[in-house]
């Protein structure tokens, strides 16, 4: 019998389960004598202890079709029963690439001498919010799942662990809280969240528990739901989104798989945040009503553009189940006092939000804080700030990195033409904490914040100075020098690797350096030990890479994509979407295992993540688009030339 016979078997028997479990806890004659149960357990005990649980889950509500089922593991060191039903299992969960380690408290119910594992609405930092009901016996597993609106089957066989992993897992659960099922149902409002699925919170209420979980899970940078899209390119710009189900094509004539469609006033580069409920956009809008122009395509012109009027620029709150518009302030209204590229715009900072502060960046113009509701918190200006082409200085092309909050301060990377410099501020205040000057040309990248040896290090890009500096204190931790001398995509961090890339002169790298480096070193592998991999040629001009499982996919402004291994740097695949058609300017993103590349045409190209280039879809939104999207508990957000987008299923 194959494993899926044997799970069909078993789930079919789990059908009458809850009647059997009551009727064998509200009948005492029935009960097992105090010494079998204690044996029961015992052996229950001494199987779980150093097992590990490898199977499939599949998504069966909503219904979807040709849903294959994904692989998922459950490394168990230890299993030990507390009191009652309570168990505390010492675990690893795995699925879709992520991992997390941590002991979690579990009830065990008995269905005669069959052990009934029951989890309720338990919160699993990054992963979500959890209820599942799964029968063990004899060496297979067999359950169902659930989270919000979503849920499904699991199943699979039970091995042991290999010994090294086992104590590995105990080691590493050491250090983390213990998670529980909550003492009572969550207030109304809030939800849940799940492998792929599940409601969402209304932006209002907070667990708190969740939160601190969540705060001092692995990612540990100050994000407090794994469903919210805080920042450019989401947590810690990653570009990979939550674990729910995202559609792979839609129609935007005939409306499938299109929640909305919204327009939005002016022209704007950034690209939408979430929290909660609530999406944040920037915009500036011509105060004499005319229409920006916006030249897009694979050309090399470096002029501004010239004699614009004044601007409205604005910060605009929506409701992300409807799009309806519910606030919108006016930062800065006047003349910009910088230009832009014809293919830019001067709302090209993405704002960030962290559920109490929500700040934008308009460059020369100022920054600028409101509370989720629109209150101004304050604002301040940061100077003239003249990012262009550093080789001629009337190369306006206007200021675009993008603000980052982290753990009550707000980040600003200000390379530009004169000073440049990196600064942290309050964000209850806008008082300025440190500054840290920089010998640095005009960039366009976004600040990262990655947490090593217990300390928060803020990762930026550049040409003279690709670096690390001390949150905390400003302290400069290590530095590469060289490059592209045009620096655009953001840094990003996956398992303890800085991935740094860039173009323009003499060089393109992709650089793989150790998250721990210090001091100065060379951008060259075979010269420096900090640097696990480099290559000189064929890195990103615009676009921020994606480093997920065991791939770095980079796409470049002509639509050429590169499957790189991220540990090794040896090229899986390279293959050009679009047909060499298009420009590619925003960056991409990640989710359901799917990646979204978005071409300037406004084409969405969808690619299956992994080690063989598949082309899932390519789906037209019918306007320009040169912001990077967002996505949240399975929609995509596109902010397109004059339109936000939802996309997700209405099942």
């Amino acid at each position: 019998m194959n494993s899926a016979s044997l799970a069909r078997q078993i789930l079919s028997s789990l059908v009458g389960l809850p009647c059997i479990v009551a009727g064998a806890r509200g009948q005492d004659a029935s009960a097992p004598r105090p010494d079998a149960q204690a044996a029961r357990e015992q052996a229950f005990a001494e199987k779980m202890s150093g097992c590990k649980m490898v199977g499939y889950f599949t998504v069966s509500d909503p219904p979807r079709k040709n849903a294959a089922a994904r692989e998922e593991s459950y490394t168990i060191a230890k299993a030990e029963k507390l009191r009652d039903d309570k168990w505390r299992f010492t675990a690893k969960i795995a699925y879709n690439g992520r991992e997390v380690t941590l002991p979690i408290v579990v009830s065990v119910l008995w269905a005669g001498d069959t052990p009934v594992i029951q989890v309720t609405k338990i919160p699993v930092p990054t992963m979500g919010v959890y209820t599942a009901r799964v029968l063990v016996y004899d060496t297979h597993y067999a359950g169902f799942w659930s989270g919000g609106d979503h849920g499904g089957h699991m199943y699979g066989r039970i091995v042991r662990a290999d010994e090294d992993e086992r104590s590995a897992v105990e080691k590493n659960a050491a250090k983390q809280p213990e998670t529980k099922e909550p003492e009572s149902e969550e207030p109304k409002g809030t939800g849940t969240k799940s492998k792929d699925g599940g409601a969402a919170d209304d932006g209002k209420g907070k667990d708190k528990d969740n939160e601190a979980l969540v705060a001092k899970s692995s990612i540990d940078i100050g994000i407090k739901r794994s469903s919210d899209w805080p920042q450019f390119r989401g947590v810690a710009a990653r570009g990979i989104a939550d674990a729910y189900v995202y559609p792979s094509s839609w129609n935007v004539e005939t409306g499938d798989n299109v929640l909305y469609r919204v327009p939005i006033p002016g022209l704007a580069h950034s690209s939408p945040v979430i929290w909660g409920d609530r999406i944040f956009v920037t915009t500036a809008v011509p105060k004499d009503g005319s229409e920006a122009t916006l030249t897009v395509g694979l050309y090399g012109s470096i002029a501004p553009v010239e004699g614009e009027g004044a601007q409205d620029f604005r910060v605009l709150c929506l409701d992300r189940k409807t799009g309806e518009i519910l606030w919108s302030r006016s930062c800065f209204e006047g003349v910009p006092d910088v230009k832009r590229h014809p293919k830019g715009s001067f709302a090209a900072s993405t704002p960030a939000v962290d559920g109490k502060h929500v700040v934008a960046h308009f460059g020369s113009e100022g920054l600028y804080c409101f509370d989720v509701d629109g209150q101004p918190l304050w604002n301040k200006s940061l100077g003239h700030l003249d990012a262009g082409y550093y080789m001629l200085d009337k190369a306006q092309w206007g200021y675009a990195s993008s603000p980052v909050l982290h753990d009550g301060k707000v980040i600003v990377q200000c390379d530009v033409q004169g000073q440049s410099f990196l600064s942290v501020l309050d964000a209850d205040t806008g008082t300025e904490v440190w500054r840290k000057l920089r010998d640095e040309v005009p960039t366009w990248g976004s600040p990262t914040i990655d947490m090593q040896r217990g300390k928060a290090q803020i990762i930026v890009n550049g040409y003279k100075h690709i670096g690390g500096y001390d949150f905390a204190t400003g302290e400069e931790l290590w530095r590469v020098r060289g490059g592209g001398d045009i620096p655009v995509p953001t840094p990003i961090v996956h398992k303890g690797l800085v991935y740094i890339t860039n173009a323009h002169g003499r060089q393109a790298p992709i650089l793989a350096i150790d998250a721990r480096a210090s001091g100065e070193f060379s951008m060259e592998a075979s010269e420096s030990e900090h640097v696990v991999w480099s290559q000189m040629r064929r890195g990103n001009y615009m676009q921020t890479p994606i480093a997920h499982a065991a791939e770095l996919y980079c796409c470049n402004d002509a639509g050429v994509l590169q499957c790189i291994d991220n540990k090794t740097g040896e090229l899986v695949y390279r293959e050009r979407i679009g047909g060499g058609r298009m420009g590619f300017t925003s960056s991409g993103i990640l989710a359901d295992g799917k990646l979204y590349f978005s071409s300037e045409d406004g084409e969405v190209h969808v690619i299956r993540a992994g080690r063989e280039f598949e082309e899932l879809a390519v789906n037209e939104l019918g306007e320009t688009l040169m912001s990077t999207p967002a996505a949240s508990r399975g929609v995509l957000y596109f902010r397109a030339r004059k339109h936000l987008f939802a996309i997700g299923s209405r099942g």
